[in-house]
């Protein structure tokens, strides 16, 4: 019987990950070279392609000194910012632009005297420059950790989620939240960027149509590791890939139909080589999408 691969309809780079790439790729077109603080986004052969065209991933701000420089797209602390603009003049902005939606709610109501709940991973860029927009009011929560917050005395709270989160964890923890709420007003917000949760539905859906779901990117994409625990829910023959050439290693000879998904950050281009790879296969000559 021959088999069948069956393409996700999101995959490919989101907006926010398009935009960021674009403008780096203008910029060094440009200039020639080109300064961030941490990977531009989270995805080992973009950020290849990137450096081979003369980006430059630093690790402390002085090397930033009288070169452009690119902000992330998971954001940076106003504090390294205004370290930057004292090494360079030369600063462009890649932000997810829903990322710097929910900063700027996060601001908003931390200045209200709201205490501000993070639900996310401490050490994700986007929640640590979230934490420092907060300032001293706030506290991250581990999507899966026991805390008790009764020691929280503030009369108003208000729940973020990281963007890339899952529905599931966020809920989870909303719960946990509730259940030690000394505060008179609690607002929730859903700040989990759509892109993420139309591609974890689909992951769902997929994964139970399938004998293997192949999810795409980078091992460091915090929405790539999601997409891999939502497949793997419903199906235990979920991986996660990160390039064409772990493909051609795997022992597929016992799934019939396969299923391809890709995280945010991961290159259409990618996409079609892993598909290409399969599909040619001698028994691999059937795809769809």
């Amino acid at each position: 019987m021959k088999k069948k691969i069956i393409t996700g309809s999101s995959i490919g780079f989101c907006f926010g990950v398009t935009r960021a790439v674009e403008m780096a790729m203008k910029i060094l077109d440009k200039h020639k070279h080109l300064a961030t603080l941490g990977d531009l986004v989270h995805n080992d052969l973009v950020m290849a392609e990137l450096k081979k065209r003369g980006m430059k991933v630093i690790k402390d701000i002085s090397e930033a000194r009288g070169c452009p420089f690119i902000i992330r797209s998971h954001g940076l602390p106003p504090d390294i910012l205004e370290k930057v603009k004292e090494q360079t003049d030369i600063i462009y902005d890649a932000t997810c632009p829903f990322v710097s939606k929910v900063q700027e709610l996060v601001k908003a109501l931390s200045a209200e005297k709201n205490f501000i709940f993070l639900v996310g991973d401490p050490q994700h860029p986007e929640i640590e420059a979230m934490k420092k927009i907060a300032g001293n009011n706030c506290i991250i929560v581990k999507p899966e950790s026991r805390v008790n917050f009764l020691h929280i005395k503030a009369a108003r709270w208000a729940v973020f989620a990281q963007t890339t989160l899952s529905l599931d964890l966020y809920r989870a923890a909303i719960t946990r939240i509730l259940r030690h709420i000394p505060a008179e007003k609690i607002t929730i917000f859903n700040t989990i960027c759509p892109v993420s949760i139309k591609r974890q539905n689909e992951a769902l859906k997929l994964a139970g149509r399938v004998d293997l779901l192949i999810v795409v990117g980078g091992r460091k994409s915090s929405n790539t590791r999601k997409l891999v625990l939502t497949g793997k829910k419903v199906n235990k023959n979920t991986l996660l890939v990160e390039s064409p050439s772990e493909v051609k290693s795997l022992n597929l000879a016992k799934f019939q139909k396969i299923g391809i998904i890709s995280g945010a950050s991961t290159d259409v281009s990618c996409i079609k080589e892993i598909i290409r790879i399969l599909s040619n296969h001698p028994a691999q000559k059937n795809h769809r999408r």
